[in-house]
């Protein structure tokens, strides 16, 4: 089919279409396009001022609709915050959290790829049934992983950002920042993987010291989701929340002699 005789275009996560690294592609698809009765239609849970100011340009008698308030979390997200100290103190309390309540389906998300292996390394021989995916998996490997969770034979998935968007698994009940998301919305976009079709969601986010200055910057966002915060934290300075990607210590409970 060419596509100068699509009728309809629809632009899913264009937040991330309409960033500079994506403009190009996403504006040659636009311009073949060129039925001159197409529709276009933009879908993003977040969408920043200046993506909207270059997602206009497309756009002819734009009508936006916004579900909620702008580039918040859904109110059915019960969100909390945990301060673990150190990265040891983290898989502490993961480990703690499951021995307290564990309630797959499960995401845990982590800001790369080898963090992603090392949490798992550190999982898979506990008394939970864990997965991981990311980026350097084959499709094959991706989709396995994916039908395994969702058939259940996978209660945790330890995840990347690549999972935070464009994946629909309407019963996960639970989403771990296991990591601190370097964005607001990075923090939107994982935690919207509960919650969903009207189900009672709920978010963990781990922070460190290094973390400690962009609270602030979540509170916000569960402020206006509805959820309560410690008066401390909105008397927190704010600080620009932009590619917040500490260098961490691998994630590892064996003492540095016996690590490899």
């Amino acid at each position: 089919m060419l596509l100068c005789r699509v009728e309809y275009l629809v632009l899913d996560e264009s937040d991330k279409l309409f960033e500079r690294s994506l403009l190009e592609q996403t504006d040659s698809v636009v311009k073949a396009c060129s039925n001159p009765l197409i529709i276009r239609s933009l879908f993003s849970a977040t969408l920043p001022d200046f993506v909207e100011d270059v997602a206009r340009t497309v756009m002819h008698d734009a009508v936006r609709v916004i579900v909620g308030d702008k580039n918040a979390a859904s109110e059915s997200i019960k969100q909390k915050l945990i301060f673990a100290g150190s990265e040891e103190g983290k898989l502490l309390a993961l480990r703690q959290s499951f021995a307290e309540s564990l309630n797959p389906p499960m995401l845990i998300f982590v800001q790369s790829i080898e963090r992603a292996e090392e949490l798992y390394g550190e999982l898979k021989f506990d008394s939970i049934r864990v997965g991981v995916i990311h980026s350097n998996l084959s499709q094959e490997q991706r989709e396995n992983v994916i039908d395994d969770f969702r058939a259940g034979k996978t209660w945790v998935l330890i995840a990347t950002d690549v999972l935070g968007r464009g994946m629909d698994f309407k019963g996960v009940k639970c989403v771990i920042n296991y990591d601190f998301p370097d964005c607001a919305a990075s923090y939107i976009h994982r935690i919207g993987r509960s919650g969903r079709a009207g189900r009672i969601g709920e978010a963990i986010t781990f922070y460190t010291e290094d973390d400690i200055p962009y609270l602030r910057n979540i509170a916000n966002v569960m402020i206006a989701s509805g959820c309560e915060v410690p008066s401390w934290l909105i008397d927190m300075p704010k600080k620009k929340w932009k590619k917040h990607y500490p260098r961490r210590e691998s994630i590892s409970t064996k003492p540095k002699d016996q690590e490899e």
